[in-house]
């Protein structure tokens, strides 16, 4: 007798019961799944470099700020400096500046002014400058005509009046005007801290820019300063 084969089933003709089968349902499910995991990785694996991008971009642009900008040695008063005095080794220091907020005209070494005198009060940690020192750098700036004239006035520091103000000048005696509208270029003598009485203390002397003319007409009030005729200041506005 003849053994008998059972009848093959729908599953068995299709092929789907048999290993091969199996392991190509698995791999269909399994395949994307895979593709997520694979891009999920990517994503990350992206993210993390842009990441390290814009923290590289930040940390060059900080340090960037942080580099001090340019500068040039730049003589400065360690103390302020009255009006009259004269600039000693230790009144001054050497520092770097930078250039952007440095005066054109600043010193750069201290040999430049030491033993020059002040001409109007400086505050410690000013940058000098020539306009600060008596000289001919005075008159640096003014039309060509103007001429340099030292005046005694009465009572300057109570009005104000500095290098660079703009004054008109009158005498003591008539009241009449000696001089209008005329640059003060330095203040020196006399103090801030001093109260001068009338006929009682040396009055400050004001360094003017003047015409040749106002200078001849101050020159002839001078010569009753033995009379006791002396000058006050007024100080105009600034514009």
């Amino acid at each position: 007798m003849f053994a008998r084969h059972p009848r093959p089933t729908p599953d068995d003709r299709d092929g789907s019961s048999s290993p091969s089968a199996a392991t190509g349902r698995r791999r269909s499910v399994s395949n994307p799944r895979r593709r997520r995991a694979r891009r999920a990785r990517w994503r990350r694996v992206t993210a993390a470099l842009l990441a390290g991008v814009a923290a590289l971009v930040t940390l060059s642009a900080v340090t960037r700020d942080r580099v001090p900008p340019p500068g040039a040695a730049t003589v400065v008063s360690v103390r302020a400096l009255a009006a009259g005095s004269v600039v000693d080794a230790e009144d001054v220091e050497v520092i770097e500046v930078p250039v952007r907020v440095r005066p054109e005209r600043a010193f750069a070494a201290s040999d430049l002014v030491v033993g020059q005198v002040v001409s109007s009060a400086v505050d410690a940690g000013e940058m000098l400058t020539p306009s600060r020192l008596v000289g001919a750098d005075l008159l640096a700036g003014q039309p060509a005509d103007r001429v340099a004239m030292a005046v005694p006035v009465l009572d300057v520091h109570a009005t104000g009046a500095r290098a660079g103000s703009h004054v008109d000048l009158y005498t003591t005696g008539s009241g009449a005007r000696a001089a209008s509208n005329v640059v003060v270029l330095s203040v020196s003598g006399g103090s801030s801290d001093q109260d001068p009485t009338w006929g009682q203390a040396a009055p400050t002397q004001l360094t003017l820019a003047l015409t040749p003319a106002d200078a001849a007409q101050i020159a002839t009030h001078l010569s009753a300063l033995g009379a006791g005729e002396t000058f006050v200041v007024a100080v105009r506005a600034s514009w």
